[in-house]
Formats: structure tokens, C-alpha cells, sequence
């Protein structure tokens, strides 16, 4: 029995060191499949924070755009605004020219200098139209501003049309040609809904 143990003792150690040779290349390689699949880890984390940082900014440039597209409309409804303010305030101004004229242009006598100064009048309306129309963006407009547009022509063709019917009427001497013209002024509706 003495032997058998021996012999089995023997074989154990013997199967336990040809066992041994054979687990060292597979631990070797169970430790490099574990530092692979932590490496992999290790890159799929890093791969997953660039997609939320991609993500956000993503999000940062579409709010970016939507504030450069807001800030383009508001622009436009400025330069919209302050070409029709500045258009109301030359009709104010021609206006007022007009008035200090219109105690000679009532004397019906044909002055030449009176003929200039309606001309003028004329010219400075279809100037102020001319620059507004300029200043004015031409690009999307609001229902709004295309409504305030819409009115400016019309006040505008509304005066011009006044005051060459009473300048034709000054420089012909016809009193009723005068009235006439007077009269159409008087029918314009001149209000500024900006301010």
C-alpha cells in the first residue's frame, strides 16, 4: 500500500507540474484578454463622452443659428422702422416747407421763385420715397412692415400728386387748379403708426 501511495503520490505531483507548464501560457493569455477588454472599456467610454460632447455641441450650434436668425430679423425690422420714421419725418419737413410757401402760392401771381420752391416740394417727396425705399430692407418682411410699406407708397403717390396738380395750377394762374390740389392735400392722412 506503502507503494501504491507512493505511486499515485508520484503521478499526482507528475500530472500536477505537466498541468502547471500548461495553465502559464493560459493565465498569460487570460491577463491579456483582461487588459484588452479593459483597454475596450476604457475607448468605449472615451468614445461615448465625444458623442455628448458632439451632442451638446450640436445643440450650442443650433441655438447659436436660431439666435443668429432672430438677431437677423430684428435687424431688419430696426432698418424697417427707421426708414419709414425717417421717411415720415421729410414729409413733416416738406410739409412745413409747403406751409410757409402756400400764402404766396394762394396770391396766384406766377412767380418763378414760388415755381421752384413747389418743385422742390415735389422732388423732395419723391426724394424722401426714393431714399425709405432704400433703406428699407428688401428682404423677408413681416405682414406688418409689408402693411407700412404698402401705406408709404400710397401717402406718398397721395402728396406728390397734390402738389404737382397745385404747382401746374400756380404756374398756369388757374385758382381752380390750385384748390383742386389744396383740396387732395387736405384729404391725406399723414400719421407716422410708429410713433
Amino acid at each position: 500500500m506503502k507503494k501504491v501511495l507512493t505511486t499515485v503520490l508520484g503521478a499526482s505531483i507528475l500530472l500536477s507540474g505537466c498541468g502547471s507548464q500548461n495553465l502559464g501560457p493560459l493565465e498569460h493569455k487570460t491577463t491579456k484578454l483582461r487588459e484588452e477588454n479593459h483597454q475596450l472599456k476604457l475607448d468605449n467610454q472615451e468614445l461615448n463622452q465625444q458623442i455628448s460632447d458632439l451632442k451638446d455641441k450640436e445643440k450650442s450650434l443650433k441655438a447659436d443659428k436660431d439666435n443668429t436668425k432672430a438677431a437677423a430679423e430684428n435687424d431688419l425690422k430696426t432698418k424697417s422702422a427707421n426708414a419709414s420714421s425717417e421717411y415720415y419725418q421729410q414729409v413733416t419737413e416738406t410739409l412745413n416747407n409747403y406751409h410757409n410757401l402756400e400764402a404766396d402760392v394762394d396770391k396766384n401771381k406766377r412767380d418763378e421763385k414760388v415755381v421752384s420752391k413747389l418743385d422742390k416740394v415735389v422732388t423732395d417727396l419723391q426724394s424722401a420715397n426714393d431714399k425709405y425705399k432704400l433703406d428699407r430692407e428688401q428682404g423677408k418682411m413681416s405682414e406688418e412692415d409689408k402693411a407700412e410699406d404698402k401705406n408709404i407708397e400710397k401717402l406718398n403717390k397721395n402728396l406728390v400728386s397734390a402738389f404737382k396738380t397745385i404747382r401746374d395750377g400756380y404756374s398756369k394762374k388757374d385758382m381752380k387748379k390750385i384748390k383742386q390740389g389744396q383740396n387732395q392735400l387736405s384729404q391725406v392722412n399723414v400719421k407716422n403708426p410708429q410713433s
